[in-house]
């Protein structure tokens, strides 16, 4: 199998590429291609894959070039509205982007000759001193090079446009049509027959700005599509990829010849639950409606979220419960919220799950995947919610030995990009992980997981008769019975009290104990004494480390900024959510509330009890499993016996 490199592309490298960027994007030369007989010499293609052999040019121009038309990049973009002067915003956007586009094309052009040899066979033919039997691998060698360079400049393309104004650029439907003829006999041909399609795909269709970004997303997609349709059978193709090449100041990854998938197709519809629709599951439910909130407070403008410095703000959160307990629908709830925020608040939102369908065979793959994942629903221009659901199956547990490659590839992602050096925490995505079986997923990501919280579904009488109620009704008149007054107890606030207060005690057994132990009358009111507490926490278990506190630091915060956010604000925007960033801040500091013994107590109790949980299931699972592995083979032994000889 084929080892991978990453290949970390900076900003200087790329800054030594942008006079000549700036160049290209203001004027190159290029012959139009007319329907005319094929003549020898002609400059090899994506086309048609014809090749002949001509000398190799500089990257100034093609041969011919005395007789080529000069085309701008700069001053198409400027033609869409001739009467101003300036560029819109929008323009400008695309433009700098098509440069930066450039920049990264000679780049890559330039790893692919060092890793290549080409650069070493382009100084001998210059020289003078190449060999005969050396003349088709510098032909075949400068065609994939330029071949390369272009997927990366519309890979790269497609990938920093997409998104931008979002709503707008879908609702305009042109198609772009697929380049005629893509040159690749030479570095200068290929960028200007690229440059050359952008310009005219920009002339066909851009009227205004959706147009523009539409027009420039779907030509990069139809030169991704293109080249890596008719580019596998290049020869020399190893030496670019068996790189990954990460644009580390974009946080864009280019692998292979993988193309960006539209923003539509990324998008993932779900069925409209509203908190009413969820019986029982209170907490779960309580905490995914303040998510919700949580999150449309996101000032894009700054890039940050008040509650995250404020507390109250979950950026990772697992939920564990029985199959059929209600994780799909609280998934569904808590999207429909966030749908119906974003649409009043005019923001753009994406939701994504992340499931077993994304673990590749191939090497790196599954990485990659996981990768984009969190960096779609990371996009700081508007609001995302990721789910990773079954988690137990995507991602690996480093201690079984029956991970795949893969799983373990998505692990390792998600531990970076939840807890790594480089998370950032703006305040506009945030990640759920759902599991029948938490236990089975590895112990340093389930601790990345800041809230945490068990989806147990109906518990009570009233929880069961409402889940009927609800399923029922719409189609059946029945009496309600004697006393009987649907959703009462579904009312959150009313429930959700007393399901902290539960806490007050731990639930396991083994940490009853503990608790008893430095507990003075059931109660914990200095320090020192939480101190006390949480050290024999860890050494009743290894795994209660510093990160278990931190955890149980946000959750306290949460309760901290325990209120709703008025209706108001929502129905009257400017209530709240159009005035200055500061000024929000101190409106949401008079609201919140303050930190009481009481509610720390419960939070140590509640992420001690789950971790218990977590450990106990798994011993027991542990045990059945050897269990029935006794059993059989002592079966098996009988039945050898019985065997006659």
């Amino acid at each position: 199998m084929e080892s991978i490199s990453v290949v970390t592309i900076t900003d200087k490298e790329l800054d030594d590429h942008l006079e000549a960027a700036t160049g290209k994007v203001s004027s190159f030369p290029f012959r139009s291609p007319r329907p005319e007989p094929e003549a020898a010499g002609t400059p090899a293609t994506l086309g048609g894959r014809r090749f002949s052999y001509r000398p190799l040019q500089n990257k100034d121009g093609p041969v011919g070039a005395a007789s080529t038309t000069t085309f701008s990049v700069v001053e198409t973009i400027q033609a869409i509205n001739p009467r101003d002067d300036l560029f819109s915003d929008t323009e400008h956007h695309v433009l700098r982007e098509i440069r930066r586009s450039v920049q990264l094309f000679y780049q890559i052009y330039e790893y692919y000759e060092q890793a290549s040899g080409l650069e070493r066979l382009k100084t001998a033919n210059k020289a003078g001193q190449l060999g005969r039997d050396q003349e088709g691998e510098l032909k075949a060698k400068t065609e994939t090079a330029s071949a390369v360079s272009l997927f990366a400049l519309a890979a790269y393309l497609s990938r920093k446009l997409v998104g931008h104004r979002q709503e707008e650029v879908e609702r305009i439907v042109f198609e772009v049509e697929s380049p005629d003829r893509l040159l690749v006999d030479n570095q200068a041909n290929a960028l200007h027959s690229a440059l050359f399609y952008l310009v005219e795909s920009i002339k066909r269709h851009a009227k205004d700005d959706p147009s523009l970004t539409r027009a420039v997303l779907e030509a990069s997609r139809q030169l991704t599509g293109r080249i890596s349709t008719t580019a596998r059978s290049l020869a020399y193709l190893e030496f670019y990829t068996r790189y990954h090449y990460r644009i580390e100041p974009d946080g864009v990854t280019i692998t292979g010849f993988e193309m960006e998938e539209p923003a539509s197709a990324l998008q993932v519809e779900v069925q409209e639950k509203r908190p009413e629709e969820v019986v029982g599951n209170h907490i779960a439910k309580f905490e995914a409606m303040r998510l919700a909130q949580r999150l449309v407070c996101y000032d894009r403008a700054r890039q940050h979220n008040p509650f995250v410095d404020l507390g109250g703000f979950s950026f990772t959160l697992i939920g564990d419960g029985s199959p059929g307990t209600g994780k799909t629908t609280l998934i569904q709830m808590t999207v429909t919220l966030l749908k119906d925020y974003c649409k009043t608040l005019s923001l753009p939102f994406r939701y994504l799950n992340f499931s077993v369908d994304e673990i590749s065979d191939y090497q790196g793959r599954s990485g990659q995947n996981a990768k984009r994942f969190c960096r779609t629903v990371l996009d700081p221009r508007g609001i995302g919610f990721g789910t990773i659901d079954d988690v137990d199956q995507v991602c690996a547990n480093r201690n079984d030995k029956n991970s795949s490659a893969g799983q373990l590839e998505v692990t390792a992602v998600f531990m970076q990009e939840f807890a790594g050096p480089n998370t950032v925490v703006r305040g506009n995505a945030s990640f759920g992980l759902f599991s029948n079986y938490p236990e089975k997923v590895d112990d340093a990501l389930r601790q990345r997981t800041q809230a945490r919280f068990l989806v147990d579904g109906p518990r009570t009488l009233e929880d069961f008769t409402d889940l009927l109620h609800l399923l029922l009704s719409p189609n059946w008149e029945m009496p309600l019975g004697a006393g009987y007054q649907p959703f009462t107890t579904q009312q959150v606030r009313r429930v959700i009290q007393t399901k902290y207060e539960q806490h007050a005690r731990p639930q396991a057994p083994a940490l009853v104990k503990i608790f008893d132990e430095h507990a003075r009358g059931g109660k914990i009111s200095t320090w020192i004494e939480f101190g006390h507490y949480l050290h024999a926490l860890q050494k009743h278990d290894e795994r209660f480390t510093g990160r278990a506190v931190k955890n149980i630091s946000d959750a306290i915060r949460f309760r901290m900024m325990d209120f709703d956010l008025p209706q108001e604000w929502f129905e009257k925007p400017e209530k709240f959510f159009t005035k200055p960033y500061e000024t929000r801040m101190e409106m949401l500091k008079e609201l919140r509330g303050t930190i009481t013994p009481e509610i720390v107590l419960q939070e140590i109790n509640r992420y001690a009890d789950s971790e218990e949980r977590y450990a106990a299931v798994a011993r027991e699972r542990e045990l059945t499993e050897r269990t029935r592995q006794i059993v059989l083979d002592a079966k098996a032994r009988i039945a050898a016996a019985r065997e006659p000889l």
